[in-house]
C-alpha cells in the first residue's frame, strides 16, 4: 500500500495524490483510463531512491471528483495544470501510461515549457487501431450500456490489457471495481472513451501528430511487443513524428509495462531522465 493524501486542485476539483515529498527531481505519473494512483505501485518504490515522484487520481476516476464535464482531451489537460498549480510545480518530468500518455502530449501544445522530459507508455493517438472492445461504447443508442464499467467488463478489459494473465491478480480486478462503482464513474468512463476512439478507431490522430511533431522535450516511447489495446506497431509511427524520441519496445509485456514488467519500466524511464538524448532505440 502507498500512502496517499487529498488535495484541491485550482479548478476546485478534489483528487488524492502520493507524494514522495523530497527535494530530488520531480516525477509526475498519470494513469490511463479507469486506472488510479495504485496502478504505478509496482514501481513507485524504486523510481523514489532519485526522484520525488507524485501521482494523482486524474478527475472521474480513482478517488477523484467525477464533475459534469465532457471528459474530452481538453478536459484532461485543463486537470493536469490544474494539478500542478495546485502542488506549486513549475516544471517537472511527466510520464503518462495509455490515457495518461496522451494527455502529456496534448498538454505539451499549450504547456512545452512546464515539461523537462517525457515517459509516453502506449499512449493512444499515433495509430487508427484500437481493440474492437474500446469501440463499442461509440456504436449508436446501445454505446452507453455496452461502455459501463460492470464487474464483467472490468475482469475482460484487466485480462485484455495483460500479456501475462497472472498479472490481472484479483486485487486489481477489485480495486477497479471499487472505483467503477462510485456515483459517476459510468458517464466519466464513456465519454472519455468515446471523445477518443469512435466505431473506425482512434479519432484526432492528424492534430495529435501535429502536436508529437511539435515535442521539443526529450520523449521516451515504452511499448509492451504484445499489446492488444494498442498495437506495438503504433510506437514507429511515435518515433517518426517526435523530433526527440527514443523507443523501448518490451517482451512478453501488454498494455501495461509498469505493472507487469516492472523493473525494465523503471530501468527505461531512469535512463532516460538522468542521461543525454542518443536518438536511437533503447
Amino acid at each position: 500500500m502507498i500512502d496517499t493524501k487529498r488535495i484541491t486542485l485550482k479548478n476546485g476539483l478534489n483528487t488524492r495524490v502520493f507524494d514522495s515529498g523530497t527535494n530530488k527531481p520531480i516525477v509526475i505519473l498519470i494513469h490511463g483510463l479507469a486506472n488510479s494512483i495504485e496502478i504505478w505501485e509496482r514501481v513507485i518504490p524504486n523510481l523514489t531512491s532519485q526522484y520525488r515522484v507524485i501521482a494523482l487520481d486524474i478527475p472521474g476516476f480513482g478517488e477523484a471528483d467525477r464533475p459534469e464535464a465532457d471528459y474530452d482531451s481538453r478536459f484532461f489537460v485543463e486537470q493536469l495544470l490544474a494539478f500542478m498549480d495546485a502542488m506549486k510545480i513549475a516544471k517537472a518530468h511527466l510520464v503518462g501510461s495509455s490515457l495518461g500518455g496522451s494527455i502529456v502530449v496534448r498538454f505539451t501544445e499549450h504547456h512545452q515549457s512546464r515539461v523537462n522530459r517525457a515517459v509516453i507508455a502506449a499512449p493512444g493517438g499515433f495509430g487508427r487501431k484500437a481493440n474492437f472492445l474500446m469501440r463499442l461504447p461509440a456504436l449508436p443508442v446501445i454505446g452507453y450500456y455496452l461502455g459501463k464499467p460492470t464487474s464483467m467488463n472490468n475482469a475482460i478489459t484487466i485480462r485484455l490489457a495483460m500479456y501475462d494473465q497472472k498479472h490481472a491478480t484479483p486485487n486489481l480486478v477489485a480495486l477497479v471495481n471499487q472505483y467503477a462503482s462510485k456515483l459517476g464513474s459510468h458517464r466519466s468512463f464513456w465519454l472519455t472513451l468515446k471523445s477518443g476512439v469512435g466505431v473506425f478507431g482512434v479519432k484526432d490522430r492528424d492534430h495529435f501528430a501535429e502536436i508529437a511533431k511539435a515535442m521539443q522535450c526529450p520523449t521516451l516511447v515504452i511499448w509492451g511487443r504484445e499489446d492488444r489495446v494498442f498495437p506495438s506497431s503504433q510506437a514507429d509511427i511515435a518515433m517518426g513524428l517526435l523530433p526527440k524520441g527514443t523507443l523501448k519496445l518490451v517482451d512478453h509485456c501488454g498494455h501495461y509495462p509498469q505493472w507487469e514488467q516492472p523493473e525494465v519500466f523503471v530501468a527505461a524511464v531512469t535512463k532516460h531522465l538522468s542521461s543525454a538524448l542518443q536518438g536511437t532505440s533503447a
